[in-house]
C-alpha cells in the first residue's frame, strides 16, 4: 500500500461514524438470547450497529416471579447502558420488550442524549395502533405504554395475544393475576395471593369483563391456541419477517453519528 493510500485509509477509519451498540433484552425463559432476538440482530447493518444481548433471569414463575424478573432485567439493562459509552439503540422481545420499553419511557435527559431509538418485538405493553406494517389490532396483554421522547418502533404479529389482544379478551386476566405467580416456596405462594388481593382492592385489574367488551370474549380460545400451538408469539416473527422488517427500519432511519 502506498503512503497516500495508507493515510487515506487511516483518515477514513478515524472519521467514520461510530457504530451504535444495540442492547437487546431477550424473551421469557431465554436469558441469554432467543431466535427472534437473533433474527432481529442478524438483519441489522453490521457496519453501523453492534448488537449485544443483555442477559437477565427471563423467568415467569419457575424460580422467580415475573415481576421480579422485570426488575432484574431493568437493572441489567441499566448496567449495560452505563457500560456502553457511545450512542445506543434499546431493543427487546416479549418480556424483554416490556423491560426495554419501560426503561426507554423513563430515561432522564442525560440518557436521552445517547439513546437514538427503541425497537420492540411482541411488546406486552404495545399501544393501540403502534406497529410496523399492517396493524394486527388490539394492544398489549398487560395494557398500554407509550415511549414519548425516543423514536420507537413496534413489531406485532397478528393473532399474538401478548401484543395484539382485543380489549375485552379474558386472557387479560393472565397478565393481571400472574405478575407475582410462583409456587417455588410457601412464601412465594403467599406473596402471589397477596398481590391478587392488592390488585383487586386498588382497582388495578383491566376491565375486560365490561359489557361493552362482551362481543370479543369468543376469541379467547383462538388467541390461546395461537400462543400455545400456532407460533403466533414465536415462529411468526421469523417466518413472516416481522423481526427482520423491524431491523430494516432501524437500518433505514437511524444514522450513527460521526466521531467527536
Amino acid at each position: 500500500m502506498s503512503r497516500t493510500k495508507g493515510i487515506r485509509a487511516l483518515w477514513n477509519s478515524l472519521s467514520a461514524p461510530e457504530p451504535f451498540d444495540v442492547l437487546i433484552v431477550p424473551g421469557t425463559w431465554h436469558p441469554d438470547g432467543d431466535g427472534i432476538s437473533a433474527a432481529f440482530a442478524d438483519a441489522l447493518d453490521s457496519k453501523r450497529f453492534r448488537p449485544r444481548i443483555v442477559s437477565y433471569p427471563a423467568d415467569y414463575g419457575r424460580t422467580m416471579p415475573y415481576a421480579e424478573s422485570l426488575v432484574a432485567g431493568r437493572k441489567a439493562l441499566i448496567a449495560a447502558i452505563e457500560a456502553s459509552p457511545g450512542h445506543l439503540v434499546l431493543a427487546g422481545y416479549s418480556q424483554g420488550a416490556a423491560i426495554a420499553g419501560d426503561l426507554a419511557a423513563s430515561l432522564g435527559r442525560d440518557e436521552l442524549s445517547r439513546v437514538a431509538a427503541c425497537a420492540l418485538i411482541a411488546d406486552p405493553l404495545r399501544p393501540v395502533g403502534k406497529c410496523l406494517g399492517v396493524d394486527p389490532g388490539g394492544y398489549g396483554i398487560a395494557g398500554q405504554r407509550d415511549v414519548p421522547n425516543i423514536p420507537t418502533y413496534w413489531a406485532a404479529a397478528p393473532g399474538d395475544p401478548i401484543t395484539a389482544l382485543p380489549a375485552g379478551n379474558p386472557l387479560r386476566s393472565i397478565a393481571d393475576l400472574s405478575a407475582y405467580f410462583s409456587l417455588s416456596s410457601p412464601q412465594d405462594a403467599l406473596r402471589w395471593g397477596q398481590s391478587l388481593l392488592d390488585g383487586a382492592t386498588r382497582r388495578q385489574l383491566q376491565r375486560w369483563w365490561s359489557p361493552q367488551n362482551w362481543r370479543s370474549w369468543s376469541g379467547a380460545v383462538a388467541f390461546a391456541r395461537g400462543y400455545l400451538f400456532d407460533g403466533r408469539h414465536t415462529e411468526d416473527y421469523i417466518r413472516h419477517g416481522h423481526a427482520k422488517r423491524l431491523a430494516e427500519r432501524i437500518n433505514a432511519e437511524i444514522a450513527p453519528r460521526g466521531r467527536a
